[in-house]
């Protein structure tokens, strides 16, 4: 049994109340209404965000600084300081059970290494950690670009960045190094559509060495070609591209990914597939030893990831996928784009459920499904064409962010 509850906290409601109102001005503001100058609104709410959040983690017991150096919350500060990359890659399956911290043996070298990086970047672990908020922030960017290309809407793509920098997930998991990985996934995203739209071989290739660079950081994100393999088939019933040039480019992907592969293989003697073997073998091994059958988190595990989606936006979420359903059902043409999109993170969520490697804790280690799951929620609001829509959303989610992150224990040094 494990107690993660904190004593209620009154001031909780001040940093609300501060918080949501400078947050609901802002929304006021409509992607029609800034123009031309659409980066500027967009970069207003990545500084809004990153201040919201610096306000509302004052509520928490321990400083970002003390999570991120933290063994048992973090590992990756320490396992970083104690072996050079070059030396930690030749030898890593060897290395990686002298770690101290249980996350660091458990997990692939992608998180040690960007510990390492950012080290050279400041030498202060404080700075480290807020580095960690501030570029999981700058994913939102790419979550932007991604719908708003992909649907052409920029006001369902701005709503997604809102709801993005407000995922209850990544809050309360600040600074964790999961936190980064809707980076990687959203990198790979809109490198698919780059790669849809142009048909040039450079995004293939680039696609392919991103997926190489994802599965490095952390296997559990390769769910995610789920939903690509999904919106590519889609892309195909709609004549957006033919057959022919659809293998033509996944095969250029593919040589991405196996000359990556092999350069590392080669320089560094580091092996992927064989460590990603070894990490789910002791995966396995961990669920049976801490006794986490796979009948009864397969139904818990969906119910813990809507909560850190956040409540309002996992309503919206799940009355999406319904609809989505539903109306896949009635047309006999391809479904439309918003469909097919919203229909593919559920695929998504479905097969990292029944993959069953992770059973619990799935409200950090599916952080990056969480953020995907805003962009169904994003769609519906800003087809509402409503304000006072996106402002009670927002304001269902920050009052969540508030109480989650001053009451729920789930991360502590």
């Amino acid at each position: 049994m494990y107690h993660y509850l904190y004593p209620f906290q009154p001031r909780s409601l001040a940093v609300f109340a501060i918080v949501y109102a400078c947050c609901a001005v802002l929304a006021l503001i409509a992607p029609a209404q800034a123009g031309r100058r659409e980066w500027l609104l967009v970069a207003t709410w990545l500084v809004a965000g990153l201040l919201s959040q610096a306000v509302i983690r004052q509520l928490t017991p321990f400083s970002l600084e003390q999570m991120f150096v933290s063994d048992g919350s973090n590992g990756f500060y320490t396992a970083a300081r104690q072996y050079h990359p070059a030396e930690l890659l030749s030898n890593f399956d060897r290395l990686r059970v002298t770690f101290e911290s249980v996350h660091a043996r458990g997990n692939m070298p992608g998180k040690t290494l960007l510990a390492y990086g950012l080290g050279l970047l400041s030498s202060r672990p404080a700075v480290q950690a807020w580095l960690v908020v501030v570029l999981s922030n700058a994913g939102g960017v790419l979550l932007y670009l991604f719908v708003r290309d992909y649907l052409g809407d920029r006001d369902t793509a701005l709503v997604a960045l809102i709801f993005y920098l407000f995922v209850p997930a990544k809050l309360v998991f600040f600074p964790v190094l999961n936190t980064m990985s809707p980076v990687l996934v959203l990198g790979c995203a809109w490198l698919w559509l780059r790669l849809l739209q142009s048909r040039a071989i450079a995004y293939a290739l680039a696609l392919g060495v991103s997926v190489y660079v994802t599965v490095f950081y952390e296997p559990t994100l390769a769910v995610m070609g789920v939903l690509f393999l999904l919106l590519t088939a889609h892309a195909w019933l709609r004549a957006e591209v033919d057959w022919r040039t659809g293998m033509r480019l996944t095969g250029f992907a593919i040589l991405g990914f196996a000359a990556i592969y092999a350069i590392v293989v080669a320089w560094l003697g580091f092996d992927l597939l064989t460590t990603l073997r070894e990490i789910g073998r002791d995966a396995v091994a961990f669920n049976a030893r801490t006794n986490r059958p796979y009948g009864a988190w397969v139904v818990r595990n969906p119910i813990d990831f809507l909560f850190g989606v956040g409540v309002s936006q996992a309503a919206l979420f799940c009355g999406s996928v319904a609809y989505a359903c539903f109306h896949a059902t009635r047309v006999r043409r391809a479904a439309s784009k918003p469909a097919a999109l919203t229909l593919g993170i559920a695929a998504a969520l479905v097969a990292a459920d029944l993959v069953g490697v992770n059973r619990g804790e799935v409200i950090r280690l599916w952080i990056f499904l969480a953020c995907f799951a805003q962009i169904p929620a994003a769609y519906v609001v800003a087809q509402l064409d409503n304000r006072g829509a996106l402002i009670l959303a927002i304001g269902a989610t920050l009052l969540q962010d508030v109480l989650s992150t001053s009451m729920l224990a789930f991360a502590s040094p």
